[in-house]
């Protein structure tokens, strides 16, 4: 029996490097138009960034780029959107609970 647990990432105020790197379990990530980060920020406001597949080499793995301004000191929830090429249908992972995005202030 596998126990759901929801995903922690730690960050830091205002980085933007290195890409945040995910892996999606069993699932080929050429099957998807898109796949989209979706966060939720402490302060109520969102944003989303697109999560690029790596490629024919890994096709489990799929990269997303932060901008400037997208890490805020805070505990930020995330998920993301993935739509299927063969019939345009979306689904959200991960599906129980939200990920976590731990962001901690700058200490410069």
């Amino acid at each position: 029996m596998m126990i759901p647990r929801q995903i922690v990432i730690d960050l830091v105020e205002g980085d933007n490097a290195p890409d945040l790197q995910v892996r999606f379990d069993g699932l080929d990530l050429d099957d998807y138009t898109s796949i989209t980060l979706r966060v939720a920020r402490q302060d109520n406001r969102k944003f989303s960034r697109a999560a690029t597949p790596v490629g024919p080499s890994d096709i489990e793995l799929a990269t997303v780029a932060w901008q400037a301004g997208d890490l805020i000191e805070g505990q930020h929830k995330a998920e993301f959107e993935l739509i299927q090429k063969s019939d345009s249908k979306r689904f959200t992972l991960p599906r129980k609970y939200p990920i976590l995005l731990n962001v901690r202030k700058d200490l410069g």
